[in-house]
């Protein structure tokens, strides 16, 4: 691998934020290995921010595509996926690229760290019969630790080829599945593992009941979850999932505050020794429960953290997954008909418990 890989960069989205914008480009412009910077957005948006643009392409070489926005559909995702993929078209199929946005500043330091990092695939033996999604792995920024693919996707860094994977206007997710407002994060990077994992299409049917969003009170969130991480079939689908996150993703920046944006979402962090009911049960003044770096997916296969009944539950789950000679075959023995309807009476279970307690306080939410 190259010391210094060849970089492009594509912004998407509208100027909302001119000065972090401009400081934003003289920033990446001061890092080795970059080349061009593209803002990806729509014709409007260039004729009302002509001038700032005009100045933006002299001074920091910003190469602008303007095109028409799309209609809309299932709120802003046509236009998220139709200003990646626009972009990706004008830089080197060959390049590594960090897609980000116009109003994220994303430290320096935090850049170098992930472009920098071996981004080599190092699966386990029993994932040696799967059609790998990514060349290499994709640096992301925050993990859910809850739901599979619900990934933060404020700004990405990998292989022009696999964020080109990271495209997708399938409408399944809008006609198949009751799914909560983060679809749009789950959507983008679960779609390339769909066909090589089919058990996570299945929990897309359930999704919704987490309550991970701003949308259910934190009591609803986790009476739910406390139900889910004592079901052996949602232990196996997190275990097989963070076994897949770790292979094919790093959520590794280098540095606790990576970024500057208007709604950082706070993180929680795998500490050595720290039981999963500590990280998963122990942080209940978040919905999100968003993961800072590797350390749980390095934990999930060493079995290196405390002993709890979650743990043990974990343990049990990752256990059989080593036993299996094809990683694709895990869960196939599950009754997920019958996994499904049990999710969705923990989630009117948690309703009812929620309307017992706070009555019609809680009707804003139900």
């Amino acid at each position: 691998m190259p010391d210094t890989k060849r970089i492009s960069v594509v912004i998407t989205g509208l100027v909302r934020n001119p000065e972090l914008f401009s400081r934003s480009l003289d920033s990446l412009r001061g890092l080795a290995g970059v080349g061009d910077i593209v803002l990806s957005t729509w014709d409007t948006e260039a004729q009302e921010n002509e001038t700032l643009l005009a100045e933006f392409q002299h001074k920091q070489g910003l190469k602008i595509i303007a095109v028409p926005e799309p209609d809309k559909w299932s709120g802003n995702l046509l236009s998220q996926m139709k200003s990646l993929y626009t972009g990706l078209n004008q830089v080197p199929a060959g390049s590594y690229v960090l897609k980000t946005r116009t109003d994220v500043y994303i430290e320096p330091e935090a850049l170098r760290h992930v472009f920098a990092k071996d981004l080599t695939l190092t699966p386990p033996p029993n994932f040696k019969q799967v059609r790998h999604p990514f060349d290499e792995k994709v640096c992301v920024w925050g993990v859910e630790a809850t739901s599979p693919f619900y990934i933060h996707d404020l700004f990405f860094f990998g292989r022009h080829a696999d964020i080109s994977k990271l495209v997708n206007m399938d409408i399944r997710y809008d006609l198949l599945y009751q799914m909560s407002e983060e679809k749009i994060h789950i959507r983008r990077f679960l779609h390339p593992f769909l066909h090589e994992f089919p058990i996570f299409e299945k929990f897309l049917h359930i999704e919704h009941v987490l309550g991970n969003t701003n949308k259910f009170p934190v009591e609803y969130r986790y009476a739910v979850l406390e139900k889910l991480l004592e079901d052996e079939a949602y232990i196996l689908i997190m275990a097989l999932y963070y076994r897949v996150v770790g292979t094919y993703f790093t959520n590794d920046w280098g540095k606790q505050n990576v970024f500057t944006w208007s709604n950082i979402p706070d993180q929680i962090e795998f500490q050595p020794g720290m039981t999963l009911s500590e990280l998963l049960l122990g942080n209940r003044q978040y919905l999100a429960l968003m993961l800072r770096g590797d350390s749980l997916f390095r934990a999930m296969n060493t079995l290196s953290f405390g002993i709890c009944p979650v743990g043990e539950r974990f343990v049990a789950a990752l256990r059989q997954l080593d036993e299996l000679d094809d990683l694709r075959d895990a869960g196939k023995r599950l009754d997920l008909s019958d996994f499904i309807s049990r999710v969705l009476s923990y989630g009117e279970e948690a309703l009812a418990l929620l309307r017992n307690t706070y009555g019609s306080e809680l009707s804003e939410h139900d």
